[in-house]
């Protein structure tokens, strides 16, 4: 079985593949994210772990995940290749964002299009999910943020491809902290990927799943 103590390899030439994504019921365009203000400095200034959640407004959420994971342009001879905000293994950007809202609506982030997918997910497992989540920190009217990444592709281009998904699971997550510290959100990394749980969260996937992370993130100055 693969560990993740087994050192990446990159494949030399890996042969025609097209990436899935999470196959939503339906999609909801989002608003066009609002531009950032401020420096750099001044987003790692402010960055703090938020103690306090207020539910999230659609166009906080629109913007931070615009900054977060949107593709910027992707490359012409390899599809599966994006450039995003933030850096990837790769370019291949395999984590897709699944967020669970405090009314136990579940989405997933589609950065092509910028839109919400509404997902069917399994309501028992999601439940216990969210309350995994509250016993590493409790935010009731936070958003639950589920990193879920594709082995499949990344095992496409690399042998033994795990440590490089929870590494970029890091990074990812990082890079979000920063951008709500931007947006004055917000926004907590969770102790935990919720491994078991994440990875029966949404039944029939067209991939296999890797659970990398999760975090909350919530509307306002929250902490």
């Amino acid at each position: 079985m693969e560990s993740t103590e087994d050192e990446p390899i990159r494949r030399e030439a890996p042969d025609a593949y097209e990436r899935s994504g999470l196959l939503p019921l339906r999609e909801a365009p989002l608003p066009p994210p609002s531009p950032l203000r401020g420096s750099f400095l001044a987003a790692i200034s402010e960055r703090r772990s938020a103690e306090v959640f207020t539910p999230i407004a659609v166009h906080e959420l629109a913007t931070w995940l615009h900054y977060t994971a949107s593709i910027q342009a992707v490359n012409t001879q390899d599809p599966n290749r994006q450039q995003r905000f933030v850096a990837s293994f790769g370019a291949l950007h395999p984590t897709h964002i699944v967020l669970g809202q405090p009314d136990d609506n579940w989405t997933a982030y589609v950065p092509a299009r910028h839109v919400l997918g509404d997902l069917e997910v399994d309501a028992v497992t999601a439940a216990m999910l969210r309350a995994k989540a509250r016993q590493y920190f409790p935010a009731e009217n936070a958003t639950l943020i589920v990193l879920i990444s594709d082995v499949d592709l990344a095992n496409h281009y690399y042998l033994n491809p795990r440590s490089l998904m929870l590494r970029e699971a890091g990074v990812l997550l990082g890079h979000a902290a920063l951008v709500a510290a931007a947006l004055g959100l917000g926004f907590r990394i969770l102790g935990g990927t919720g491994t078991t749980l994440v990875e029966k969260l949404i039944p029939e996937l067209p991939f296999t799943p890797a659970a990398t992370g999760l975090a909350w993130i919530g509307g306002g100055r929250a902490a």
